[in-house]
């Protein structure tokens, strides 16, 4: 029997205040077409304050079989799960968690933390919310430009999915809660890589990936955004941009100068992408609280 390739496409719905929501509307509709065109089942990450988290989308989400887990209450500057105060964590996990299950009417049990930074205080307050899993580890990322810059916590965690310790949200241990991490080696598998450097190296990166699932089993983990699939509304510049606090929470503004595509051009790189890893043998998309339930479950 042909072991089985899981391919987990994740969305990050990010506020991004400055694009019109009319805008930010219209991307998160045409990320769920290119999946209903493909035939595949993702999971949105939805920012629990933001507009777009309405209920008719998020009920569209789930009748086209995507899963809803949550992106943080407002993904804005405070909302560091890396080194927010654990009261402050405890009342925005509740308050986005509670927002999200009276808008989509379902549990919320997957979540990805804003610009990816996470924490054991975070994994144990998620844990006694009822959340099944995390995505927030970039597994062997090295990214010196990103919000994360080089996070040495990532360069140590492991390759597959794993359960992180109650002291080091990086490490093997035993909270009852998974950490399925987004794919990379050294450059990681997400729209930004795509944007930046195009679709030939996005597929080889795949290939790479994939050879490594068919002899370990680890998911394909793939992480974008939306808002990619409109027009570009650069934040304008100023001088703030350039201070330490702002490059610990944004990165360096220059990575936004790198992408090389238009809203028109990312979105038909990203249905050329996903079709090609559906052309390969043995791989299953699936949404991430399903791949948890059916591959992981003890």
């Amino acid at each position: 029997m042909t072991k089985q390739v899981p391919v987990l496409i994740t969305w990050d719905v990010d506020p991004s205040p400055s694009t019109p929501y009319a805008a930010r509307a219209r991307s998160l509709d045409v990320a769920m077409g290119l999946c209903q065109e493909l035939g595949i089942r993702t999971t949105f990450f939805v920012t629990a304050n933001a507009e777009h988290a309405d209920p008719l989308a998020l009920e569209r989400m789930q009748v086209l079989g995507h899963q809803i887990g949550c992106h943080g209450l407002t993904h804005m500057d405070e909302e560091e799960y890396d080194g927010m105060p654990e009261p402050m964590q405890r009342a925005y996990i509740e308050q986005a968690t509670r927002r999200l299950e009276d808008l989509s009417g379902s549990p919320i049990r997957l979540f990805r933390s804003p610009r990816v930074k996470i924490s054991a205080c975070t994994m144990k307050l998620l844990v006694g919310y009822g959340y099944i899993a995390d995505s927030s580890v970039c597994s062997q990322r090295v990214d010196v430009i990103s919000s994360n810059l080089i996070n040495t916590g990532w360069l140590i965690s492991p390759r597959l999915p794993y359960r992180p310790s109650d002291d080091n949200a990086f490490k093997r241990g035993n909270l009852p809660i998974w950490e399925v991490p987004i794919s990379a080696m050294v450059i990681p598998f997400i729209s930004a890589f795509l944007g930046v450097f195009g679709l030939a190296l996005s597929k080889r990166l795949f290939r790479w990936l994939y050879a490594e699932s068919k002899r370990t089993g680890k998911p394909i983990v793939y992480l974008g955004h939306p808002i990619e699939f409109t027009s570009r509304w650069l934040e304008p510049f100023t001088l703030k941009q350039l201070s330490p606090a702002y490059i610990r929470t944004h990165g360096l503004i220059i990575r936004k100068q790198l992408y090389r595509m238009d809203g028109e051009t990312w979105l038909d790189a990203t249905r050329q992408l996903f079709a090609y890893m559906a052309s390969f043998p043995s791989v299953a998309f699936m949404p991430m609280g399903e791949y948890v339930t059916l591959e992981l479950t003890d």
